[in-house]
């Protein structure tokens, strides 16, 4: 039942339930006192050692944000079921590296982020701080796992606990490819009235972003966010789409935005004449 992972540090453990606990940081962006965070915390229960580490307060949408020019301040909490954790003042992303750091207890194996009140899905993904803290593991070469909720209130969460330790354990047994992060997006129906689970690209933008603004000079009001959905891959349906359709969404995400076909587009670039260009207005 074990296997082996990569800690990120150069080194290998095994991990696994009949040869040593899996060492979990659990984080959310939600804050330390989202009930989501609580359910997560309970599900982990049966599969190892958890050290929780969640920001203080909301720190939705932040992404991969991170705190500059003050000191980091933490604070021991009881949370949830009466559950252990430490409430950073700070980002999500800043809750995985410090927990990284290995000061505040074992080095984690797995880094577990949610479950977000609200849908992380298609573009939308870039903003999250849920995402972020799990891709901050996955580029250090630890699994990683994303998991959110596409209501922002929902009603059914507390029936999912088992489906979430399911969903972890499946991870740790057959864990992705290096520098992947799974996110996952469950629809907001009784867990006995789940579809099942599909495997799914990033679908577009939300259509249901809205910006509201108000100043002294008469530009205030409540404005819609243009959306616009990306084709299905052939051989995937979108995330949009498998939530809507009662389905739990399984995105497998990476950091390398690298785009292939730019490179190529920018190898016909005339590197000479903008070097020339740069040395005739410096002269």
């Amino acid at each position: 039942m074990g296997h082996t992972v990569g800690h990120g540090v150069g080194l290998d453990k095994t991990v696994g339930y009949n040869r040593l606990m899996t060492q979990f940081l659990l984080t959310n962006d939600d804050g330390i006192e989202s009930p989501g965070l609580a359910l997560l915390r309970r599900s982990l229960d049966p599969l190892g050692d958890v050290l929780t580490v969640a920001p203080a307060y909301d720190a939705s949408g932040v992404a991969r944000s991170i705190t500059i020019g003050r000191p980091l301040k933490l604070e021991h909490v009881r949370f949830g079921d009466d559950f252990e954790g430490i409430a950073l003042l700070g980002t999500p992303v800043d809750c995985a590296r410090v927990a990284m750091l290995g000061v505040l207890g074992p080095l984690p194996d797995v880094i577990v982020s949610g479950v977000n009140f609200g849908g992380n899905m298609g573009n939308d993904v870039t903003y999250s701080g849920t995402v972020g803290a799990a891709l901050e593991g996955a580029l250090v070469g630890l699994p990683g796992v994303a998991i959110s909720i596409e209501q922002s209130s929902p009603r059914y969460l507390e029936s999912m606990e088992s489906l979430l330790t399911a969903l972890v354990e499946r991870l740790i047994l057959a864990p992705l490819p290096r520098g992947v992060a799974l996110n996952v997006n469950l629809p907001d129906v009784p867990a006995g009235r789940l579809r099942g689970a599909k495997v799914t690209s990033l679908g577009g933008s939300s259509c249901y972003d809205r910006l509201v603004l108000q100043s002294d000079d008469g530009v205030r009001g409540e404005y819609g966010i243009v959306c616009e959905r990306a084709p299905v891959e052939p051989w995937a349906a979108n995330d949009f789409e498998a939530v809507a359709e009662g389905y739990v969404s399984l995105t497998p995400l990476q950091f390398d935005l690298t785009s292939r076909e730019g490179l190529a587009s920018l190898a016909a670039w005339p590197v000479g004449d903008l070097l020339r260009a740069a040395r005739t207005t410096a002269g």
